[in-house]
């Protein structure tokens, strides 16, 4: 991080003075700005660098000239860090810390190489009493900022003396507890708590009237210091002295009722049993303004399913405890290595429910009444509609954990008992893996690498959903990505983010397909292209045209296995000598459960297993089966391994796809030259121990 005494000012004769385009200096003329640049200090900032952090004592502002920022908070209980929003050239931030000293409220992390201008107190100050046109600005951003929390939080002003009260409403939360925070219950009904605030962004005061109140969801609403104080001095003690005489009326009745009946030794007893009842007195008096409330009700209009507004959903969202689940289900996803979580509501419960190593597990059950809080939230963070309910929407969760990068791509669609939420987690980290941490076995590694670094054609990779092939294609791209070389890719979705590598997300509501991104690329000079999935036949002809013009592509394709995958093309309408031709090869995989390390145990499998998998029954042969541990939480597996099949084109194998032979011919052709089979691949893991017999059955058809 470099640093020198003071910023570059605008080249002569351009418009505008770049800290005009600042809010701050906006109302400053060139000359004033010029002079104000002789006070800054400037600091060039590398990508991924923290400029400020969360916490951090400081009294200097910051501003943009050149570059991009993210603004991150993180949550105390997770330590996630969940994007807040971005910062270009002409903004500026810091200005509370600037005026008050106080701590950062928040981190930022440059996005790319960035440039910043600080202003320090001791120069703020001597600016202010220079130009007072400063403070005019900075009194006008504040107000915004002011306007803008309002705006989003929303809270209500009431007038207390203009409020209608009731006694039993004001005694449900003791007198202690309203002297403390300053907090008053002012309504109930509908299971919904109106509580006057003097300060309603106080949480500490919500989570502790939430300890006395249980299980009620609360509306904060402000009120005065000054009104406040005034009814707690008059109306608050004449309401709870009524209160309480009407209380202790009822009681000496009762009381006096329950002496004739059992005498007086037993009504003491009942008396005490009374006395250590009063912590449910609360639920009592809930259920007695509930009532009150339903008598006014006319059940004709009532609604079966009562919708809740977005303002409701929102409020619901916010609240501290869902706040705190969504972040924990968020977290412990990440730090379990699952790759999906599943939010599924059902009757009468939300399962949450993990992929790990490809197996769905069910972590937890959550009751029925956190589902709309719980989904808003998710929803509100990925940036989504709460309200509309009834479509599908796709959405993006982006946040940091122990400063990783991580991404959740986020998916809802309507059930019969509400939005089932399906997140995908995308470790941004974990994109810059080599070809070698993927593929184990030597002489497979040197063929796909020898495949990879042809100057042109195509390389297709086949496998089911979830088998790993855009992991195998980012890694064969980090191999690629050179400053002399031009790589673009056209993606649906875009999951990992490549330093350096040119990404386009395709939108079919627009006409943007793989099909028109790939038109445009090929007038972009490119030297690598991936295409996220040849689908259909006007995008298979383009990546066709790509490789014959001296173009590497890499794409995925959806067959059974490498043989079948020039079968497919062929159905698309592909010729035969277009294939040939064009072709480099194709690289078909599976995912398997990766043993144990900790807890794997050697077994001598029996005669029939091996003739099973065409292996010779008089040699020793060891495979490996799973045990369980701590180490892999009970399950025997962790992390996964690939299996992989390796086509490269050759003379044989392109004579029988131009002469349309079927898949089992291609693949005995190539198996001549020396192709391993995934079932070969397969028995090669269970003679290393890598996997267990049943993971391999699962994962790969054997070939009779």
């Amino acid at each position: 991080m470099a640093t020198k005494s003071q910023t570059p000012t605008t080249p002569a004769g351009s418009a505008q003075h770049f800290l005009q385009r600042i809010q701050l200096f906006s109302l400053l003329t060139k000359e004033e700005c010029d002079a104000i640049v002789r006070r800054l200090k400037r600091r060039d900032f590398p990508p991924n660098h923290y400029v400020v952090r969360e916490g951090q004592a400081g009294d200097s502002m910051y501003f943009l000239t050149a570059g991009r920022c993210e603004v991150r908070k993180k949550d105390s209980n997770t330590g996630i860090e969940f994007l807040l929003t971005e910062l270009g050239p002409g903004q500026c931030f810091g200005e509370m810390a600037l005026l008050t000293g106080k701590p950062r409220t928040a981190s930022v992390v440059t996005v790319e190489p960035t440039t910043v201008g600080i202003l320090e107190q001791k120069d703020f100050q001597e600016l202010l009493l220079r130009y007072p046109k400063i403070g005019v600005s900075l009194t006008r951003i504040l107000a915004e900022r002011v306007e803008k929390a309002s705006e989003q939080v929303g809270v209500e002003y009431v007038n207390l003396n203009r409020l209608q009260f009731d006694s039993r409403v004001l005694g449900l939360l003791p007198e202690q507890a309203i002297l403390q925070h300053k907090v008053l219950p002012v309504a109930f009904g509908n299971n919904r708590l109106t509580l006057a605030m003097v300060n309603p962004d106080n949480i500490i005061a919500l989570d502790d009237v939430r300890r006395f109140i249980k299980g009620v969801m609360i509306e904060p609403v402000a009120c005065s210091e000054s009104d406040f104080l005034r009814f707690l001095g008059g109306p608050y003690k004449m309401l709870m002295k009524k209160e309480e005489e009407t209380r202790q009326k009822a009681k000496s009745e009762a009381m006096h009722a329950v002496k004739k009946l059992v005498g007086e030794k037993a009504a003491t007893d009942i008396e005490h049993t009374l006395a250590d009842a009063a912590a449910s007195q609360t639920e009592a008096v809930l259920e007695s303004l509930q009532s009150d409330a339903l008598k006014d009700i006319d059940m004709e209009e009532v609604q079966e399913e009562p919708q809740a507004s977005a303002t409701e959903l929102r409020a619901s969202s916010e609240d501290a405890p869902v706040v705190r689940l969504a972040n924990s289900v968020l977290a412990l996803a990440v730090k379990r290595g699952a790759s999906d979580i599943h939010v599924e509501p059902r009757e009468k419960e939300v399962a949450v429910r993990f992929r790990i190593d490809g197996i769905l597990q069910l972590i937890q059950t959550l009751p029925k009444k956190v589902q709309m809080g719980l989904v808003s939230r998710m929803k509100i963070l990925s940036k989504l509609d709460i309200a509309e309910k009834r479509l599908p929407q796709d959405g993006r969760i982006s946040v940091r954990m122990e400063n990783k990068p991580i991404d959740f791509r986020v998916s809802t669609i309507p059930s019969k008992w509400g939005e089932k939420i399906c997140m995908r987690i995308l470790d941004k980290s974990n994109t810059m893996l080599g070809l070698d941490k993927l593929i184990t076995h030597p002489a497979t590694l040197e063929r796909v690498r020898e495949m990879v670094s042809r100057p042109y054609g195509i390389l297709y990779v086949t496998g089911p959903t979830g088998s790993g092939k855009t992991t195998t294609l980012y890694s064969a791209l980090a191999e690629l990505n050179d400053p002399d070389v031009n790589i673009s890719t056209a993606e649906d979705p875009i999951e990992y983010d490549l330093p350096g590598i040119n990404q386009v997300q395709t939108h079919k509501d627009i006409g943007l397909d793989f099909a028109r991104v790939l038109r445009a690329f090929l007038r972009q000079d490119p030297d690598v292209i991936l295409v996220g999935e040849t689908r259909d036949l006007e995008t298979a002809k383009i990546s066709v045209e790509a490789a014959l013009t001296g173009h590497l592509v890499l794409t995925t394709l959806h067959a059974n296995d490498a043989a079948s995958s020039f079968v497919r093309l062929n159905e698309m309408g592909i010729e035969p000598f277009l294939i040939s031709t064009s072709s480099i090869g194709v690289i078909a995989q599976r995912l398997a459960r990766r043993l144990c390390p900790q807890c794997k145990e050697a077994y001598t499998p029996d005669e029939e297993t091996l003739k099973y998998w065409g292996m010779p029954t008089d040699e020793p042969v060891s495979f490996c089966k799973p045990v369980g541990c701590s180490a892999c939480n009970g399950s025997g597996y962790k992390g996964r391994v690939g299996i992989y099949e390796v086509l490269r084109m050759t003379g044989n194998t392109r004579a029988q796809i131009i002469k349309r032979a079927s898949t089992d011919e291609i693949r005995e052709a190539a198996r001549r030259e020396g192709m391993l089979t995934l079932q070969d691949y397969g028995v090669m893991l269970l003679k290393e121990g890598g996997t267990s017999v049943d993971e391999v059955l699962q994962c790969v058809a054997v070939q009779e």
